[in-house]
């Protein structure tokens, strides 16, 4: 037994060497991504932390930009029913596009984050489960602050490991919005240069931080959720 993860966040960040943007290249990539409804954004900002390209939220909480820094491209998609599929096409798209409109060679490193939610088989609050299966002792804590607690979690970390090239944190928590469900999140990051004629890699590298929350996280999680003996 596994489950079926509902994605609500994915964000890819491209580091590459700090440098002085110009907002005239940038307007560039935002005029030739505008050209491709399926990866173009409508609006154009330039801002004190860094030029913003973005689609208007059609309903709370919905996130769609990609954001150049002095040192970064950061590309979201929040809330907005993207696949894993479809986020990597934009990834790598937005971020081929950026470097060879930018002159930037190379990413120094790269980092991706991946949001799920998940919803127990055998509990009807996730606070429960997370609190008799995954953290007992701590859920118990409470008690000795006097009052019970509203949510929970915990993270862990997996360091770089034979074929597992990136470090990986992940976050397990109760969701406010919902108490039945469960939140996950894997950020992971990959300290290793991307040549930006390799960029399609990046794919890659955002499927196996997806896949760590599919696999492994997922599975850890269903094999704790059982029926009460």
């Amino acid at each position: 037994m596994t489950y079926d993860p509902r994605t609500i966040a994915f964000a890819a960040e491209l580091l590459y060497p700090p440098q002085q943007l110009r907002a005239d290249l940038v307007q560039t990539v935002h005029n030739t991504l505008y050209q491709k409804p399926q990866l173009g954004y409508q609006n154009f900002q330039v801002a004190p932390d860094g030029i913003h390209l973005s689609n208007p939220a059609q309903a709370p909480g919905q996130v769609s930009m990609a954001s150049f820094t002095f040192d970064r491209l950061v590309v979201r998609e929040e809330m907005r029913g993207t696949t894993v599929e479809d986020f990597a096409t934009r990834a790598v798209n937005v971020a081929t596009l950026a470097f060879q409109t930018l002159g930037i060679t190379t990413s120094i490193a790269q980092q991706f984050v991946v949001r799920s939610l998940i919803a127990p088989r055998h509990f009807k609050d996730g606070r429960e489960f997370l609190a008799q299966r995954l953290i007992s002792p701590v859920s118990q804590a409470g008690n000795a602050f006097g009052r019970p607690m509203m949510s929970l979690g915990v993270r862990f970390v997996f360091p770089p490991h034979e074929d597992n090239q990136q470090t990986s944190q992940v976050r397990i928590e109760t969701w406010p919005q919902d108490a039945r469900s469960i939140w996950i999140e894997n950020a992971s990051s990959y300290a290793s240069p991307l040549p930006a004629t390799e960029m399609p890699r990046v794919a890659d590298q955002l499927a196996a931080t997806y896949s760590h929350v599919t696999g492994p996280v997922c599975s850890f999680l269903a094999s704790l959720d059982t029926p009460d003996a």
